[in-house]
């Protein structure tokens, strides 16, 4: 285990950490203003989402914390690891998930039978 000024690190959390660019303000803003859901195996997941960040004087990094979420355990306390949960990171759906030329050609096609 690690500390990090108030927080009790695994090793694997100190590595997730390293690997995926998050650095230790950010688990504690995912701490203090983070979404808390009991995952059901003895750990509290804390997740950042816009709605978490308004009014905050986090408001204005939500891009960047966007998705943060910081899995921490019941029995120790001790950080088990720290992840971003991609589908939360996207504001904005990516214009690939949409296809209007496809869906215009199924409707055609099945419009053509019905007449």
């Amino acid at each position: 285990m690690f500390a990090v000024g108030d927080l009790l690190l695994s090793e694997h959390a100190r590595t997730r950490m390293h690997q995926r660019a998050i650095k230790p303000w950010m688990v504690e803003v995912a701490l203090t203003y983070g979404e808390p859901i009991f995952d059901g195996h003895g750990c509290i997941r804390y997740t950042v989402t816009d709605k978490a960040l308004e009014n905050t004087p986090y408001e204005d990094n939500r891009e960047q914390l966007r998705g943060l979420c910081v899995v921490v355990s019941l029995s120790d306390g001790a950080i088990v690891t720290v992840e971003w949960v991609h589908n939360l990171r996207r504001k904005y759906p990516s214009p690939k998930l949409f296809h209007p030329v496809k869906k215009f050609r199924r409707n055609l096609r099945s419009n053509q039978w019905t007449t």
